[in-house]
């Protein structure tokens, strides 16, 4: 077991490790599973979801509010990324982006759905597995969720 790698990852190797006795060839597996590993981050990093997670962390340094609400994060979206999707009610598919591919589960407040604090840790194990650095503060970034930004 390599805690740097994936369950998933680990589960697949781990029984092919097992059975191998020549080091070379132990220490060659392990780099190809290390390896597969970083691919696998950089290809989310193109996801939709890393999207939706690079504009979370945009509105968490830019915002006031201790939750950030779908319709927030959808308008955000859509002026970064908007070009690139052919989508009609995206807030419905961000939302269900953000609750089935992300895990985060919305909750409704006072009319709107927002991602509940509770859900603030997860964020950071979906920062690292979608290959995204923490939240950091840029002087580029308008303070304002309604279209300030450039």
């Amino acid at each position: 077991m390599d805690r740097a790698i994936e369950p998933r990852l680990n589960q697949i190797f781990t029984p092919l490790l097992s059975i191998i006795d020549d080091p070379a060839a132990h220490h060659d597996l392990r780099d190809l599973a290390r390896q597969y590993q970083r691919e696998q981050i950089a290809d989310r990093g193109m996801d939709s979801e890393a999207q939706v997670l690079e504009v979370i962390n945009e509105l968490l340094l830019i915002s006031d509010e201790p939750r950030l609400s779908i319709k927030d994060i959808t308008t955000r979206f859509v002026e970064r990324f908007g070009d690139n999707y052919e989508r009609k009610g995206p807030t419905k598919w961000i939302g269900s982006l953000v609750r089935k591919r992300l895990g985060l589960k919305p909750q409704r407040l006072h009319g709107t759905f927002v991602i509940p604090l509770e859900d603030m840790p997860k964020l950071k194990r979906l920062r690292e597995k979608y290959g995204l650095g923490e939240p950091v503060k840029d002087e580029g970034i308008a303070p304002s969720m309604h279209g300030d930004v450039g």
